[in-house]
């Protein structure tokens, strides 16, 4: 490996380690994992509320992983991560490693015309990502099960309203597809602890400590304190209550906000589509198959289902009657020939949404020695390897010949300015 500059660390006796990952999920255990891979000897510790991997947003995560995005940065931050799924053992140096990715492809029909989705398409091949501008006859040839009609719309009393559409044209984007987000917990937990992390399960933090006001690390709930050179708030939904215990001022507002996601057996024929994210008309949903099971899993795309702020300690984890019957009503318009009969199961579960630009927060904060790594908006799966790099490459200097990210080190960090947007919703 070749390492850039070193940063130094003071190893008092009372330092129980010189990073300290405040939260277990994906973000976490990539930080933890980048950080080893690069300094064997950097001493990193990962506490976790829950008993077990997989209790909060990480784990309910789909795993999809696409490119299409509306800042060139994050499309290429997108594809550091990418590259690491796509090649999941290698990265994890471990041949045991049970993830697989499962490539689908995507289309995305969010109303966009053709020379919008043309312009698309050449940002992605800039990026070595091929796709295909998709007019509603090539439609026809290639999904034949997908209807391109748009999703009518109707005012209070019923009547259709006129969306001033033009006509239907969508991009298909190669090579995108999904992995099982557990099962990736799973694997990258093993490669933590085969290189030397420290986990603690079952460990709340009370309140992160500071000292000439320098994090210095956390007090736990038991009363007790862990110290720290660098310390990382990597918590989920839990985020904001930690920072507001050493007044951590951030220049984005990233809000604990409720997802909602059914799904439901689907025949064979259906199993071959690829991910839809479907903002074509009235409609606001994304769907994906899982072949493995005869599953199609659908949640939304669209800011009507995106709103609800919630504390994440205590709300509804179902999946609400209004909000299933409104995703059927786009799902069985798109797969007309789809069965309405069956079970629909159906949950909840969290984002940490950036309500500025929807885009992560990551980096030292305002309180030196603390680093941000939240605001995910429900993109943040794909990007967790490269979010592991970017943060390790900050708190050590350090980078490797391999499984790097090069996107700047401030684009998302916690005090820049909003990034501006043309549509807000969580694709970004």
């Amino acid at each position: 490996q070749k390492m850039a500059g070193r940063r130094s660390f003071s190893t008092t006796s009372a330092r129980t380690c010189d990073t300290l990952v405040v939260g277990g999920g994906v973000m976490g255990l990539n930080i933890a994992y980048q950080l080893k891979r690069r300094d064997p000897d950097h001493q990193v510790t990962v506490l976790e509320a829950a008993p077990a991997l997989g209790a909060g947003s990480s784990g309910y995560s789909t795993g999809f992983q696409r490119a299409y995005y509306s800042f060139d940065e994050t499309m290429g931050f997108a594809l550091d991560g990418i590259n690491a799924h796509k090649n999941w053992q290698d990265y994890l140096a471990d041949t045991s490693a049970v993830a697989r990715f499962v490539e689908t492809g995507a289309l995305w029909m969010l109303g966009y015309d053709e020379a919008q989705n043309a312009a698309m398409v050449e940002r992605l091949a800039k990026f070595g990502v091929g796709a295909d501008v998709l007019d509603e006859a090539a439609m026809g040839e290639r999904f034949p099960l997908i209807n391109c009609d748009p999703m009518p719309k109707f005012d209070a009393e019923g009547n259709e309203v006129d969306q001033g559409l033009g006509a239907f044209s969508a991009v298909y984007e190669h090579g995108c597809g999904h992995m099982d987000s557990s099962t990736c917990l799973e694997d990258l937990h093993r490669a933590c602890v085969r290189d030397g992390v420290d986990f603690r399960f079952k460990t709340k933090v009370a309140k992160f400590t500071l000292d000439g006001g320098r994090c210095t690390g956390a007090q736990l709930a038991d009363g007790s304190a862990i110290e720290a050179a660098t310390t990382v708030n990597a918590a989920g939904p839990w985020f904001n209550a930690l920072n507001e215990t050493v007044g951590v001022k951030n220049s984005t507002t990233s809000l604990p906000t409720r997802i909602q996601v059914g799904h439901k057996y689907i025949p064979d024929e259906y199993c071959s589509l690829p991910f839809v994210a479907d903002g074509w008309g009235d409609s606001g949903i994304y769907f994906m198959p899982r072949a493995g099971n005869n599953q199609l899993v659908f949640g939304s795309v669209a800011h009507r289902f995106e709103s609800e702020i919630v504390d994440p300690d205590d709300y509804n984890d179902a999946l609400d009657p209004d909000v299933k019957q409104d995703y059927l009503n786009c799902l069985f318009h798109r797969l007309p020939g789809l069965e309405t009969s069956g079970e629909i199961v159906g949950f909840s579960s969290m984002y940490t949404v950036n309500q500025d630009d929807v885009h992560p927060v990551i980096g030292e904060s305002n309180v030196p020695g603390l680093w941000a790594c939240n605001g995910f908006s429900g993109h943040g799966f794909k990007l967790a390897p490269a979010v592991g790099s970017l943060v390790a490459q900050q708190i050590t200097g350090l980078k490797t010949d391999a499984w790097e990210t090069s996107v700047a080190h401030d684009f998302m960090g916690p005090g820049r300015e909003p990034l501006t947007l043309k549509v807000k919703t969580h694709f970004a």
